[in-house]
């Protein structure tokens, strides 16, 4: 689910994986509440795995976008956020999930995995009955994940119009993909919190 945001970046997400991060937030939350209103033992600790879970679900679920603007992609996945400039791309794939390539790496986006096989059918016939188009990419290497109706097949729909509008402009200078830098960073931060409130859901499981 792509929307634009002020500064004419797109930013792709996954409304399903929002929607399930949502109610297991609501769960959390419930299941919190009644161990304060009712609970005054031991077994408070297993506030403990409801913060884990709430915590996982935002990793997982609610974090993870991706991001088309003019000075390049940006890839928020679960335990790592890369950008990568327009000239360090070199290809584009959709097989298992939308995937970046560039020189001696490849970066899949956790929130734009390729369709299964209902929902393949499904945009298959909607790009047969006209209510979508047709993706750029030849029809030779097309794979399911480039259907337009499907959120991997929006995403690298956008992302080849863009890379060829800049090739094409004279914006990206060729060759130099080898040279261009790729920022990683991990979410050290979170990941270590996960790690924390895990030890604590495990204890609380053992102790209460």
């Amino acid at each position: 689910m792509p929307y634009a945001s002020a500064d004419e970046r797109e930013v792709f997400v996954s409304r399903f994986n929002r929607v399930v991060a949502v109610l297991i937030w609501a769960a959390c939350a419930a299941l919190t509440i009644g161990l304060l209103v009712s609970i005054h033992d031991l077994r408070l600790l297993y506030i403990a795995p409801c913060a884990f879970f709430a915590l996982l679900a935002w990793v997982t679920l609610w974090r993870p976008l991706f991001v088309v603007a003019r000075d390049g992609l940006t890839v928020v996945n679960v335990t790592s956020t890369v950008q990568i400039p327009w000239e360090a791309l070199i290809n584009v794939d959709t097989k298992f999930a939308l995937t970046l390539y560039t020189p001696g790496h490849k970066y899949a986006v956790w929130s734009l995995p390729a369709p299964g096989t209902s929902r393949t059918l499904r945009a298959t016939r909607s790009e047969t009955k006209g209510r979508v188009g047709k993706p750029s990419v030849a029809d030779s290497v097309r794979r399911p994940g480039d259907l337009l109706s499907t959120p991997s097949g929006a995403a690298a729909e956008v992302v080849r119009r863009q890379w060829t509008q800049l090739r094409d402009s004279g914006a990206l200078e060729a060759g130099i993909a080898d040279e261009t830098p790729v920022t990683v960073r991990w979410h050290l931060v979170s990941l270590s919190a996960l790690v924390l409130l895990l030890a604590g859901t495990i204890a609380a499981l053992l102790l209460a």
